[in-house]
């Protein structure tokens, strides 16, 4: 099998299994997020490294919600420092600054990224978010996680901390392809399993607000006729809670 043949069968294969195993979970996290929508809450998306990307992935996008806010933040975001933020997903105490820095509030939903799930941030963040009042959906690998000891002082990994877990079915290490006279496998899938979960729960949140008469708020094309009147609007209610604006 040549290697983009073989990569996208294992790809498939991984949405595959998220959509038929991960089906109830997504939808309970849609359910949450509805909720904290109806009430005024935003959604709040934080990893560090790569899994901030699945923030980047949710905010200001054609389609998208538009109270979402993806925390970036420059000391857990490889954009401003790769190494450091390596070494800031260590650090105690700092998950509960950036929570209180980005005005996490009770009525909103906290959604935490980490394929590992083993180190102080993402298991911080979630502990200390429920601390608030937030209900928290976590996506992660449980299988990779399983296979790794903790790395902080609560002694959890992500999937034992959140209220809703999503599986992404990433394999221990993230990449999935091995090319012979190479031992490192190569291809890491997080952010395509990740990202599809992510929307999933974004839209069926969307839907869920659709069928109860609520109009959702959702960003039009800037590149479509009225796009400027409409996102300018809509942005309105939220604009003092997205701190990304």
């Amino acid at each position: 099998m040549e290697l983009l043949d073989e990569a996208y069968s294992v790809v498939n294969s991984l949405l595959e299994r998220v959509k038929e195993e991960e089906k109830e979970n997504i939808e309970n996290a849609a359910k949450i997020l509805a909720k904290s929508l109806e009430k005024g809450g935003i959604l709040h998306v934080i990893g560090a490294g790569h899994s901030a990307i699945i923030g980047e992935e949710l905010s200001y996008r054609a389609g998208g919600l538009v109270p979402v806010n993806p925390i970036m933040d420059t000391d857990i975001n490889v954009y401003h420092g790769a190494f450091k933020s390596t070494e800031m997903e260590h650090v105690e105490g700092y998950a509960e600054i950036v929570l209180k820095a980005m005005g996490v509030q009770k009525d909103d939903t906290v959604l935490v990224v980490s394929t590992s799930g083993v180190n102080v941030f993402p298991v911080e963040t979630a502990i200390k978010a429920k601390s608030i009042g937030c209900p928290v959906i976590a996506i992660t690998s449980v299988e990779y996680s399983r296979s790794l000891a903790p790395r902080n002082k609560y002694n959890k990994r992500l999937f034992e901390v959140a209220d809703v877990v999503i599986d992404n079915k990433v394999p221990r290490g993230d990449a999935i392809l091995q090319i012979p006279g190479f031992k490192m496998k190569i291809f890491p899938v997080s952010t395509i399993t990740g990202a599809f979960i992510a929307q999933s729960i974004v839209a069926l949140a969307i839907k869920e607000l659709v069928e109860k008469g609520i109009e959702p708020p959702v960003f039009l094309s800037a590149h479509l006729p009225g796009a400027k009147e409409h996102n300018s609007k809509v942005i309105e209610r939220y604009r003092a809670r997205l701190k990304y604006l």
